[in-house]
């Protein structure tokens, strides 16, 4: 065996960081991708802020597991300053006390966070976001700690193309690895589903996920039949706002917001349509579950993600980003039943397209690319305010 051979079937000590493992797209991949590597020998050390309390996804018995038990709040303001400086320190003893060939951190903040924690000893830094950054904004702060902070990785990645092109003007090196989808544990029966007249949204009850526009959509397209039903599966801050607008529009008996049920396989499978109303997305989870599934979707053409999974008119229905085009295209499923059933079993191709394995092996050999090039964080940036944080924040 040669020496690259030798490199690349050595396995890796990885530190994968993310806020917590409760609920959401981003938690299920870290939940998923951490169990698959370390099923592949890697030494795998999962670190979260919070405890395994609000944990809603399962992790292979060979993942370690290390909470901080330290809560994440995004907001900056004088009172939180304390809170920030136990965090970075709290990571950066992790990786000092680990000492990994590489960290692997998830989602936004979480990056700027580890970013910030680490110096010119610390291992590479590849950072994933898992929404799209052109949309998604942090607040002022967060946005100009992100400029300063995301050169410091030695790898980013995007879940699409979309999201790459606004990354490549902060980091030296970014990849596209879609997220993966897995097998439907169950089959959907479509002539149940079709007779409950049933319209499923899942997702954070956030202003970003837009389940405002699909309650008002819906309102305007039930008006027609009176018999369909919406649930919207999840838990957020703008769950009493949600209920409120449905009991104004009139609609409050027929709109229902369970909470979260994990796993989300059967009442998706329960589902006559899946709708997802997003403002903007990184690369949705609950798509790819629905459509697994053969239940037929609609989704907002927002600039990332949806329109990277589905093909207009061949497995789903893109439809404007506006309320009108979300009953527009309610409507259209309702008069064409034969049609939304052809799309809905097209759609369950997302499995082959978007498997486990081919995202593992992506991550993977990501992971070893950078370890190999031993690119480290760069050394600190001599702007006053980055300065300035990086001595309070440790």
């Amino acid at each position: 065996m040669n020496e690259r051979q030798d490199a690349e079937s050595t396995p890796l000590s990885i530190l994968c960081v993310i806020h917590s493992l409760d609920g959401g797209g981003a938690e299920r991949v870290m939940a998923g991708l951490a169990s698959r590597l370390a099923r592949r020998q890697h030494r795998v050390t999962l670190v979260t802020y919070a405890d395994t309390g609000g944990d809603r996804y399962p992790l292979d018995p060979e993942v370690r597991r290390r909470c901080l038990e330290l809560r994440h709040d995004a907001t900056w303001r004088p009172g939180k300053w304390m809170q920030v400086r136990r965090r970075h320190r709290a990571v950066a003893r992790v990786m000092a006390s680990e000492s990994p060939d590489v960290v692997l951190s998830f989602c936004d903040r979480n990056n700027i966070d580890v970013l910030m924690s680490a110096s010119r000893r610390s291992p590479p830094i590849v950072i994933c976001e898992r929404s799209d950054p052109a949309q998604q904004s942090l607040g002022m702060l967060w946005n100009s700690l992100r400029r300063r902070v995301y050169h410091r990785s030695s790898s980013a990645i995007a879940l699409t193309e979309t999201s790459a092109r606004f990354l490549r003007r902060l980091c030296d090196r970014v990849i596209v690895i879609p997220s993966a989808v897995d097998p439907p544990p169950l089959e959907s029966d479509r002539v149940a589903a079709a007779e409950r007249k049933t319209i499923v949204g899942v997702g954070r009850l956030e202003p970003e996920k837009g389940f405002d526009r699909l309650i008002e959509a819906f309102a305007g397209f039930s008006e027609q039949d009176a018999s369909w039903r919406l649930l919207i599966y999840g838990e957020g801050s703008e769950r009493e706002q949600l209920l409120q607008q449905a009991d104004q529009l009139g609609i409050a008996d027929r709109v229902a917001l369970p909470g979260w049920v994990r796993p989300i396989w059967q009442p998706l499978s329960e589902a006559t349509v899946f709708c997802l109303p997003s403002r903007y997305e990184g690369f949705p989870s609950a798509l790819l579950e629905a459509m697994a599934l053969g239940v037929p979707c609609i989704s907002v053409d927002c600039e990332s993600g949806p329109r990277a999974i589905i093909q207009h008119g061949m497995n789903g229905l893109l439809v404007e980003p506006s309320v009108e085009g979300l009953r527009e295209g309610l409507q259209r499923w309702v008069n064409e039943p034969a049609e939304r059933e052809r799309l809905g079993r097209a759609g369950r191709s997302v499995v082959e397209d978007f498997g486990w394995d081919a995202m593992v092996d992506a991550y993977e050999q990501e992971l070893r690319t950078v370890v190999r090039s031993r690119q480290t964080p760069r050394e600190r940036s001599s702007r006053p305010l980055l300065r300035w944080l990086r001595w309070w924040t440790g």
